[in-house]
Order: C-alpha cells, then structure tokens, then sequence
C-alpha cells in the first residue's frame, strides 16, 4: 500500500462502529423510544452507563449520523440534540452549550434560568426529538450532595419541560447523581450497561476474542494467534483491554498502522506486545505484558497500573473475573 491508502485503511477501521451485544441493545433502545415518541409523544428516558472507552461517544455519534439535521425554508431542524459535557461543566456552561447547538446568538449570556427557558423554547422551534448527554458524570462532579441534588434537580425539570426521550451516558459513578435525587432516578431507571461479560453462556474472554475477531474482519492484514492459540490468546486479550471494548478496538488500530508502514503480512501476538507497551502502557513489558510468554495472567489494576481503578470509580457490575 502507498501512504494514501495506508491512511484511508486506518481511517476506515477508526470510523468503524463495534457492534457488540451490549452496543447493539442500546442502539435499538434509542431507535425504539424515538418512534414511541413519534408515534404516541410518550417520552421514554434511558440511562446508558460504561467505563472510558466502552463506546458512549461512538453510540452518540452513531445517532447523530442516522438522524442528522436538516434546513426548512423556515427554519433549521435538530432531531436529535446530543450535548458533549466537558470536565467540571456547570449547569450553566451545559445549558449555554446546548444553546450555542440549536443556534442562540447569545448562548453565553443570561442567568442559568433565562438559559433554561430559552433551551426549552429552541428545542421546541427546532423540532427536537431527543436529547443525549453524553459523559453526563462531569455535570456532577462538583461539589457534594447537596450540589448533586440541585444538579439532578435541574436535569429532572428539562426532562420534563422538553417532554422529549432523554439519554443520559457516562460512566459508572454518574449513577451517584440519580441515587442522590431520587425523582430524577425514578426517570432513568431502564438502563443499560456496555460492558462485556453480562452473557451467561459466555466467558467475557471468550466474548473479547469474538469482538477481536469480527473487528478483524474489517482489516486488509490477517490475524494470527501465532504460538499461542486462540484460546489462550482469548485470555491475553481480556488482561490487556480489562474486558474494555475501546482498548481492543485500540490494540488492533494500532497494529494495523504498525503492519501497513512495515509492510507486517500479519497481526500476531508478538506485533501486539510492541502495541500494548507502546500505546496502552509503557511499562507493560515482560511478565506484565499480556502478550509475553512470561505474562503472569493477572488484572492490571494495580497502584499506577493502567486498569487501577479511580478513586471515584465505583465497583464495576456484570462482570465475571477471569480465574485461572
């Protein structure tokens, strides 16, 4: 390949959509309360939780291409208005956002009241359909329960205001803010989960080397499991992504940009030692890299480990340990 094709390859796998179970449910939720709402104006809300790289945002941008916007000749449609909340938002930086979205000249300016009703009043004139908060967790990091509440309080008005499906997506802590406020948790009680391991009849490796595989499936080089097995490399794969779809989903883009500049014939488990030290941790190496005949079969979650759980992080749900 020459360098043109070599980039749009990795472009192509990097727009690739993961399509696993837990991806897939969420997706047909979102499509299944948006035509109850067209159909009944029933809004139905949804509470979609994963750790970092487990497909949130890929889940919202997934919605914002299958219903984009669009111009009338009076006016500008958003059928879905999907807001991304940066780190240590405010209730008024959030609703400012979401005014600068739907078109508000102003969005910046007004009292955290004024901005509310203009949110509802441009949701309504631009046809909104639905609403998607995505990395919701950072509207409650500030401040303690009390600010958690008023928080909540402010989200539970909009929902209802809006009258419209709302999906609220983060990582697990942000079930904090809904345990606070119990209204607002009342609302968000369908919820789903995209993790591995919530299949009974199947071991989270076993799900990890299915998701490798068919992501696989996408790639101009082939993999191999090289000396290992796939079975055994089933289980190096749940060590080194944590049971986390987005770093499989990075080991592999980044094998594949390692194979096509060095002309690799194949993605094997010594290509992906190198991949885990280089991109995912860099002091992974020997018996603490997944991919090494030395590896010790233990989750990485250890103090300045790269799975060392946050100190905000609550414990993870649906998941069966690995034992071996």
């Amino acid at each position: 390949m020459n360098s043109n094709e070599t980039l749009s390859a990795i472009q192509q796998f990097d727009e690739e959509y993961i399509p696993f179970p837990p991806f897939v449910t969420a997706i047909d939720a979102i499509k299944t309360n948006l035509s109850l709402y067209r159909e009944t104006k029933i809004p139905r809300h949804l509470l979609v939780l994963g750790e970092s790289g487990a497909g949130k945002s890929s889940l919202c941008k997934w919605v914002k291409h299958q219903y984009p916007k669009f111009t009338l000749p009076d006016r500008d449609v958003t059928p879905v208005l999907v807001v991304s909340v940066p780190s240590g938002a405010t209730i008024s930086s959030v609703a400012s956002s979401m005014l600068e979205q739907l078109g508000d000249p102003a969005a910046a300016c007004g009292t955290v009241s004024a901005k509310t009703s203009r949110v509802i009043t441009l949701c309504r004139a631009c046809q909104v359909e639905m609403l998607l908060f995505d990395e919701a967790q950072h509207i409650q990091d500030r401040g303690l329960a009390a600010t958690h509440y008023k928080v909540g309080d402010w989200l539970k008005s909009l929902v209802d205001q809006t009258a419209i499906p709302t999906v609220l997506l983060g990582i697990p802590r942000l079930e904090e803010l809904l345990r606070v406020n119990e209204q607002l948790r009342r609302r968000f009680s369908s919820r789903i989960r995209l993790a591995l391991g919530q299949d009974d009849k199947k071991t989270i490796h076993s799900e990890c080397l299915q998701l490798f595989r068919s992501l696989g499936f996408c790639l101009p080089v082939p993999l191999s499991s090289g000396n290992y097995g796939w079975d055994d490399l089933a289980m190096r794969l749940y060590y080194a992504s944590d049971g986390r779809v987005g770093y499989i989903k990075t080991l592999l883009l980044s094998a594949l940009e390692f194979a096509l500049e060095n002309k690799v014939e194949e993605i094997d488990p010594k290509l992906l030692e190198q991949v885990f030290t280089a991109k995912i941790w860099l002091e992974g190496v020997g018996k603490l890299n997944p991919f090494n005949p030395a590896f010790v079969f233990r989750r990485l979650d250890r103090g300045n480990e790269p799975f060392e759980p946050g100190s905000l992080s609550s414990v993870r749900r649906g998941r069966r340990e690995v034992v071996c």
